[in-house]
């Protein structure tokens, strides 16, 4: 099993429930809790960044087997939903500390002409994208915490 140090991230907590990603120490981004749920809205929520990271993943798989397969395509789109296992009223809830996605949908549309071999090798490409690997497949979370004055 590998590791890649130049992809960490590293998540700061701000005010209220807001908090700063900073990717592979070149990108940043905002997350927050939605305002009914007490937050501030600055930034999409944890579960959005997941959809997120799945979506991506997602068009980035087809856009890599269409030039390795030598043919092209206009664009394509991902719409994710996501059910969860109990409802919620946000992060003082006792009951958000239960809470995890159940299900997620991902709904995509290829634009572009294709023959039906096209089609297939990118139906492939969706099955066979690490996000999706990694989310359709139990993982090892490790966790470790430490405090400092």
């Amino acid at each position: 099993m590998t590791e890649s140090a130049n992809r960490d991230v590293v998540v700061t907590s701000l005010e209220n429930f807001s908090s700063l990603a900073v990717i592979g120490g070149e990108h940043a981004v905002v997350i927050d809790e939605p305002r009914e749920f007490l937050g501030d809205g600055v930034g999409p929520n944890p579960f959005g960044l997941i959809l997120s990271a799945l979506g991506g993943c997602i068009a980035g798989t087809l856009r890599g087997v269409a030039r390795q397969e030598g043919f092209d395509f206009t664009k394509s789109t991902v719409r994710l939903s996501l059910k969860v296992n109990r409802p919620t009223s946000g992060p003082l809830d006792p009951g958000e500390r239960e809470l995890r996605i159940a299900k997620i949908t991902a709904a995509v549309t290829v634009h572009g002409s294709l023959d039906a071999e096209q089609q297939q090798l990118l139906r492939r490409g969706v099955e066979t994208c690490p996000v999706g690997n990694t989310l359709r497949r139990s993982l090892n979370l490790v966790e470790t915490i430490e405090f400092r004055d």
